[in-house]
This record gives C-alpha cells, structure tokens and sequence, in this order.
C-alpha cells in the first residue's frame, strides 16, 4: 500500500495530512466538492515529522524533495510505498 500525505509548514510546526484513503480522483466531482474526513499529525518540527515519515517507509530522497519543497512552497505531496 503506498501512503500519500500533504505536508504544510504552519506557524512554526509541521502538519501532515495523510490523503491515503483519498487517493486521486476518479471522477468529477461538483464545483461545491465533497467533503471526507482525513487524519492529521501536527509536529512541533519537520525533523520529527520525518522521523515519523522515515518510521512508514520513506526514502531519505523523497523526504528531502518534500523539504526542498516546505522551504519554497510551504507545501509538499511525497507518496511513500510500503517496505
């Protein structure tokens, strides 16, 4: 199973929201959308965050993509496979 999160860097903390059970669409959804609960971790820093990433399976490369990304962007998408 490959696990997929969207990571934001807010106000001095890290939060992950694992869109794993969302996945991409597969339809069209109304302009209105439609609303799924996710699950969500906040972490004080990104190096806990990516302890916790590093604990799913994630490769030091992705991880380091995601964070080149949080310092431009303030956002980033990794999707992470299973061992």
């Amino acid at each position: 199973m490959k696990h997929s999160f969207l990571i934001h860097s807010l106000s001095h903390t890290i939060l992950l929201v694992d869109i794993t059970e969302i996945g991409l669409p597969a339809e069209v959804y109304p302009p209105n959308g439609r609303p799924q609960l996710v699950n969500s971790l906040r972490f004080q820093t990104w190096h806990a965050g990516e302890k916790y990433l590093l604990g799913l399976g994630a490769s030091q490369r992705s991880l380091s993509a995601a964070t080149e990304s949080l310092k431009k962007e303030g956002v980033a998408i990794p999707t992470i496979a299973d061992r």
